[in-house]
């Protein structure tokens, strides 16, 4: 396991003295691959050689700072995932209880873009989640009923 920390860490001091690249211009609705890292715990992880996973685009504050949320190939029942399927076909959610501030220098290219629809049904459910009592128990609640297809 301390391997693959020592090898993050590489690759993110290598993101890091990197140049943003000019035409990286993130736009809100759009999934691109994004250098998550390894993280702890149950924090979502990137894959592959980069530690790169999906990301939604959910609010860009300039072209150097969004909040971004992973995405997951395996669909939960809970309300902070967002279940859809994507242009390809493949079942997919958001995990909306993972968003998080992200740098223009983690993202390596553009997959897709939400529809509108399914955008604003994202944001909505987002807000919902953030505005929703603490948990008690284990810490899931009734699954959401909206959901989208692309």
């Amino acid at each position: 396991m301390e391997k693959e920390f020592d090898r993050w860490n590489e690759i993110k001091k290598r993101l890091e003295l990197s140049e943003p690249v000019s035409t990286l211009l993130p736009r809100e609705r759009e999934i691109w691959m994004c250098s998550l890292g390894r993280n702890l715990g149950f924090e979502q992880n990137g894959g592959g050689d980069n530690f790169s996973r999906p990301v939604l685009i959910v609010k860009k504050f300039n072209n150097q700072m969004f909040w971004a949320v992973p995405l997951s190939s395996k669909q939960k029942p809970y309300d902070f995932y967002f279940n859809l399927t994507d242009p390809s076909g493949e079942k997919v959610s958001l995990i909306l209880a993972q968003i998080r501030l992200v740098s223009v220098k983690r993202l390596s290219r553009v997959l897709y873009e939400l529809p509108n629809r399914d955008f604003e049904a994202v944001r909505s459910h987002l807000v919902t989640l953030i505005q929703s009592k603490p948990r008690t128990g284990r810490g899931f609640s009734t699954p959401p009923e909206i959901g989208g297809t692309l």
